[in-house]
């Protein structure tokens, strides 16, 4: 790593005060576990970063009614801590407990899962399935943004100069709901996915039908995707595998994977369609 200059805001004002002022010569960080990895890689030309982690108004968990608000620098072993997402949010609790090693999930952020905007991110996934709102500061005050507005592209995001993310709110989920996180890799731990799928299922009650139906996908476009299509054709209907695989059709279909030194495209594609359809099984989660 060549010199750079090093920052340690003692406040969420003065640390959108130094990235405002230095335009892209620096960048925020949070647990590092992506970020340092590529300035040791070279594939940077940033010239300081902005240490996030004194900042502990962003740590940690508020419950307020039916909303969970997750500070954007909780660690990602904290969210498998938590018996209140344990019990309302297990998909998010599997994604982390899916990510890396105890090592990555002690200092990686849930912010940066998200401001890495990986389209292969675990727990970015299962926030999107969960319909998650995302909170940020920057030098024009606060802002809201969905979690399906929030990326551009391949590691990009509509975050401006100076702008931090500072929370993550999740509604809670309908008790008779389930949610179900999957990832694909060649590897059962420590994998990159080569596909992942986050589903969520809420039944009417006292009857086989589908009241509602959440299905997200990652690694298969140039960002995760929710895909309406296919949620729509299970809404208001029987719950057959029937539905189930022809749901997963409609994933393959609207999915546009690319070919790379992990996986080809219509491998992904048709992984997609598979990983889709075992997630809707397990969500139903009763006899078809």
């Amino acid at each position: 790593m060549s010199d750079i200059n090093y920052w340690e805001p003692e406040n969420l004002t003065d640390a959108v005060s130094i990235l405002a002022d230095r335009a892209d010569q620096v960048r925020a960080l949070a647990g590092g576990t992506d970020l340092l990895v590529k300035m040791k890689k070279g594939l940077t030309n940033w010239k300081g970063i902005v240490n996030l982690k004194g900042l502990t108004e962003l740590k940690g968990f508020i419950y307020e009614g039916q909303t969970i608000s997750i500070g954007a620098l909780t660690q990602i072993s904290a969210l498998i801590d938590n018996p209140l997402l344990s019990l309302h949010f297990p998909a998010l609790v599997d994604a982390a407990r899916s990510l890396g090693t105890p090592q990555v999930r002690n200092l990686a952020t849930v912010g940066g899962n998200l401001c890495n905007a990986s389209p292969a991110a675990d727990v970015a996934l299962v926030l999107l399935m969960y319909e998650a709102r995302l909170l940020i500061m920057g030098p024009n005050g606060s802002r809201q943004v969905s979690i399906q507005e929030f990326y551009v592209g391949p590691g990009q995001t509509v975050l401006q100069q100076g702008e931090i993310l500072t929370a993550i709110e999740i509604d809670l989920p309908p008790l008779n709901s389930k949610g179900v996180f999957f990832k694909h890799g060649k590897r059962k731990s420590h994998e990159i996915a080569l596909v992942n799928v986050a589903v969520l299922l809420t039944p009417h009650p006292g009857r086989k039908q589908i009241a509602q139906a959440r299905i997200a996908v990652g690694s298969v476009a140039s960002t995760q995707l929710r895909i309406k299509d296919a949620e729509d054709s299970l809404t208001n209907s029987l719950a057959t595998l029937s539905a189930f695989e022809q749901a997963a059709e409609l994933v393959k279909e609207a999915v546009n994977p690319i070919d790379d030194v992990r996986s080809t495209a219509s491998y992904r594609k048709q992984m997609v369609g598979v990983l889709t359809r075992r997630a809707l099984v397990e969500a139903w989660g009763e006899e078809l």
